[in-house]
């Protein structure tokens, strides 16, 4: 499907499940969560409600794919004891999102650490509309500066690092990490 502006976006059929829960404690919700993950919701999302009588609640938005809804309304009713939703049919639409690999190289003081770095495209991979690190791997990242460096590098700091130069042409980028003394790091 090409949109009006030119660019080509992707459709497929899924549907939204929407189900009031006023009954269970948080940790459970976030079991749910997991769960409903790992059984192949593309989604999930929990909004505070306040529901009748001044009752605190909650809305579970799950995004899934137009196959899955028996297996996830099984484990609704099961698991968290909803007895009934609110069903959307639906189209998504989407770009296109590949994975690049590049070499992070990170200067630390002038020793270099080599890391394979993984980067995601959205649209076309020639001319992509937006080029970010994978959230996953820039975790990893900071863990391992963090260790070797023995000081904190904030993850919103590295990831703008990082991110500006991944346009960059070549399958390698370098950033410098500098101790500016004793207990903050420099980029």
């Amino acid at each position: 499907m090409i949109s009006d502006l030119g660019v080509n976006l992707m459709e497929k059929k899924s549907k939204l499940i929407f189900a009031q829960i006023d009954h269970i404690a948080g940790e459970v919700l976030g079991f749910a969560i997991e769960r409903l993950m790992e059984l192949g919701a593309n989604n999930v999302q929990l909004i505070p409600t306040i529901t009748k009588k001044n009752r605190p609640g909650n809305i579970i938005i799950i995004d899934i794919d137009a196959e899955d809804e028996e297996e996830m309304a099984e484990f609704l009713a099961k698991e968290i004891n909803v007895s009934g939703y609110h069903r959307i049919n639906t189209n998504h639409i989407f770009h296109d999102v590949s994975i690049l690999k590049k070499t992070l190289n990170i200067n630390i003081n002038g020793v270099i650490e080599k890391l394979q770095c993984e980067i995601k495209l959205m649209g076309d991979p020639s001319k992509p509309l937006s080029v970010v690190i994978e959230h996953d791997f820039l975790v990893e990242i900071q863990k391992f500066l963090n260790e070797k460096l023995n000081n904190f590098v904030s993850l919103g700091r590295l990831r703008t690092v990082i991110e500006s130069k991944l346009r960059e042409p070549g399958d390698e980028i370098t950033i410098e990490m500098k101790l500016f003394d004793d207990r903050l790091p420099g980029i």
